[in-house]
């Protein structure tokens, strides 16, 4: 009996042990990814917005000199590549900014690319935000088991399901492989020398979530259910104090275009990097038909300056401290159906790009090619227009 409880006690203690430390793996993950993004990739971006700049104002040199500008933005643009795609492996931003949903559809379609194989989702359409642990542990457990069908399974196809039962939110993966003799990996599985790993670890992940995963293996596939209690937490708009309406109403006289006879299109740039509003602002004023009004280092605060400065145009990035660039286009969006916001930001993929579509923008501008398309972007969506790389016509 007291070797029993000694067993018991022992592999209690493993099991919260090997929790906290995919909690901790998680959290390092996603510091290394946001350093990545925050730091790095804005200076791979800015240099490669300079270079562009440089290359324009040398204008027609030799033929050797246009050669060596074409060679380093290459370069620069592959770094770019490269450290972005190391960034997204160790944490999706869109599972910060957009959730579960826009995560599962943008690791799905690269999945599908890179293995081949074919995945139907489908994805609840009312599915809110949740917390950032269980968003996290059910986006490892949909990694995790197609990692598995791809290695394994040798299936043609898989299916992954989110959806809402009763209390519970549940997430199914489903193959049609040549699947595992039923019960013959059992004790690998729930043996305690493999914790941390595989389906351990993302049974322990859900245990501390209070939530479950079965595993049902079978002759013609292999069925992945995690449940989790169903807490949603939607993304709030912060409330703008009525002291700070006034300052926007009585502002608005100043930002009157007849009041200050300046016919220039009026531009607000949003994002939460000064090495990157400096750029944008030396590439927009070098065009005379532009004046930047003002500048954003959040959410929150471009959606009081959109009122306040009225712009013409907001340049918005999407990962922004507080409210994400999304909500705040929303919520801009909300209050003023007619602004013009043409998205900028170091994320490029199809789901990126549906996702600022859904938010009312009517232009995607990827930072590693500013100097090619922002000018062209500006002033197509300040022409009435709308500005989407190739990537958002396939989406």
């Amino acid at each position: 009996m007291e070797t029993n409880e000694a067993l018991r006690v022992t592999e209690t203690s493993l099991r919260q042990l090997s929790g906290r430390l995919l909690q901790l793996q998680d959290e390092e993950r996603r510091r290394i990814a946001r350093d990545l993004h925050d730091v790095t990739g804005q200076k791979i971006a800015l240099l490669s917005m300079s270079l562009d700049r440089l290359a324009r104002l040398v204008g027609s040199s030799s033929d050797e000199v246009q050669e060596t500008f074409e060679e380093t933005r290459d370069v620069v643009r592959k770094v770019g590549e490269e450290i972005r795609t190391l960034s997204y492996l160790l944490h999706p931003p869109l599972l910060d900014e957009s959730g579960l949903g826009s995560a599962v559809r943008w690791y799905a379609e690269g999945f599908q690319k890179r293995s081949g194989i074919h995945l139907s989702v489908n994805i609840a359409p009312a599915l809110g935000r949740l917390s950032t642990e269980v968003e996290t542990a059910l986006f490892r457990v949909v990694q995790e088991s197609l990692t598995n069908v791809h290695r394994y399974s040798g299936s043609p196809d898989a299916e992954i399901k989110i959806y809402t039962n009763g209390a519970e939110l549940c997430l199914e993966i489903v193959d049609h492989g040549k699947g595992i003799e039923a019960g013959s990996v059992r004790a690998s599985i729930d043996g305690i020398a493999s914790l941390g790993v595989g389906i351990p670890g993302m049974r322990e992940r859900l245990r501390q979530l209070g939530g479950q995963l079965e595993v049902d293996f079978a002759r013609n596939g292999t069925r992945v259910v995690a449940n989790v209690p169903l807490k949603q937490t939607e993304a709030e708009i912060p409330a703008i104090p009525e002291d700070t309406e006034t300052s926007a109403r009585e502002s608005n006289r100043d930002f009157d275009p007849a009041v200050r006879g300046d016919a220039r299109r009026r531009i607000l740039i949003a994002d939460d990097h000064e090495v990157m509003r400096r750029g944008v602002r030396g590439l927009l004023e070098s065009h005379n038909e532009w004046a930047v009004c003002g500048e954003a280092f959040e959410g929150k605060e471009a959606v009081v300056k959109s009122r306040e400065l009225r712009p013409d145009l907001i340049i918005m990035d999407i990962n922004m401290p507080g409210l994400t660039g999304i909500a705040a286009a929303q919520q801009i969006r909300r209050e003023n159906p007619s602004a013009k916001i043409l998205f900028f930001s170091v994320h490029e993929s199809a789901q990126t790009v549906r996702e600022v579509v859904n938010a009312g923008a009517q232009g995607y501008v990827a930072k590693s090619r500013a100097g090619h398309d922002l000018v062209d972007a500006v002033r197509n969506v300040l022409g009435g227009g709308t500005f989407f790389p190739t990537l958002a016509r396939s989406a």
